[in-house]
């Protein structure tokens, strides 16, 4: 009987201790917290795209937006023949406006994270690309301009190697290197690997560094490395975690590409769950989209009508770009009826344009917060 009772007590504890953990989890998922909208100014919805609008950027030179755009629901299909585009718009334009720069090549193309670098060499896009045979590849394009002022796409090469195994976002560094976050420590999303790192949040992912001719890791022991971008002076890296809610600031070497997490308070910055991509304005400052009830954001994936609330911080370092400490501000927070899903958002000369996982539109907002603005 006494053995009986032990092993009752055990299995109690045990599921006790399970059910502490999930309740954990939910809430560091946002899924207890209220969402209170507030934004100061007008949105309004671009639509048009060829999918959801995961990533976008602004080439600040010419005014072109460019788009990462992709119908992820429609290639959950097992076999679905889905091909994502690249696509463009001025920042003041129309729907009609919106124009495809796609090359053929290549054939199975199928974009996330998107990142333009712009050198003596000219103006390059790296575009992570997850083609159907389960491949993950870094595609180069140069980025040139017609005579009308109409951007264009070249192929140039795609870039595989074995440490990139679930590439999310990247940042460009130089003509042929880049830093990349892998999601995940594996692209088997059906192992059980795969299952228990997202649910237990292990820290087993890696930011990889590739110099033009290697890779290596740059970074690991992270939580679902996601959102990565550098300052202007290349000499900052700022990587977000999604698991965790967390961005990580690192000091990088510009002549080997090494990098080391700043001490202290100054190195890691908790500020929510479900942080996605990182873009950098004009003025140095740090613009982060989230998820602030990242299981909603899973049950919108399934269910287009399932609404998954929108986030945007803006930090505004101290002493400039780059510097320690500095302010951070919840610019936007939206209960997804506009932006559902919101994973980049950028600014430039007053607008501020809200990039979506599943919807194809982009969210055009004019902030009227002198704080916003006045940057």
């Amino acid at each position: 009987m006494r053995t009986v009772m032990i092993g009752v007590a055990v299995v109690l504890i045990a599921a006790l201790g399970v059910g502490l953990y999930y309740v954990n989890l939910l809430s560091d998922m946002g899924a207890f917290s209220t969402v209170e909208p507030h934004f100061e100014g007008t949105c309004e919805r671009l639509d048009g795209f060829a999918g959801g609008t995961e990533d976008l950027l602004i080439d600040r030179d010419t005014g072109w937006v460019f788009v990462s755009a992709f119908d992820r629901r429609a290639a959950e299909d097992p076999g679905a023949d889905v091909r994502g585009a690249i696509e463009a718009f001025r920042v003041d334009a129309s729907g009609a406006g919106i124009i495809s720069i796609t090359p053929q090549s290549p054939a199975d193309f199928r974009p996330h994270g998107i990142s333009l670098y712009d050198g003596p060499e000219g103006k390059r896009l790296f575009v992570i690309n997850h083609p159907a045979d389960g491949r993950q590849v870094i595609e180069v394009f140069d980025l040139r301009y017609w005579a009308d002022g109409r951007p264009a796409l070249a192929h140039v090469e795609s870039i595989t190697d074995p440490l990139i195994v679930s590439p999310n976002d990247l940042v460009a560094v130089g003509p042929r290197s880049f830093y990349v976050g892998n999601d995940f420590s594996t692209g088997e999303r059906e192992s059980l690997g795969f299952m228990l790192e997202a649910y237990l949040r292990l820290n087993r992912t890696t930011l990889v560094y590739f110099d033009g001719e290697a890779a290596e890791v740059a970074a690991r022991g992270l939580t679902m490395a996601n959102g990565v971008n550098v300052s202007s002076d290349g000499a900052t890296l700022y990587l977000a975690e999604t698991s965790d809610g967390t961005l990580r600031i690192y000091d990088r070497d510009v002549e080997t590409g090494a990098l080391t997490l700043r001490s202290g308070e100054g190195g890691i910055l908790r500020l929510g769950p479900g942080l996605d991509n990182i873009d950098i304005d004009e003025a140095g400052r740090i613009w982060i989209a989230g998820h602030p009830q990242l299981f909603k954001l899973l049950d919108s994936m399934e269910d287009p009508a399932s609404l998954s609330p929108a986030q945007v911080f803006m930090l505004t370092p101290e002493g400039g770009e780059g510097s320690e400490g500095g302010t951070v501000a919840e610019v936007y927070l939206g209960d997804g009826s506009l932006a559902s899903g919101s994973a980049t958002a950028v600014y430039h000369d007053g607008t501020m344009l809200i990039g979506v996982v599943f919807d194809p539109h982009v969210v055009v907002c004019r902030p009227t917060n002198e704080h916003v603005v006045g940057g």
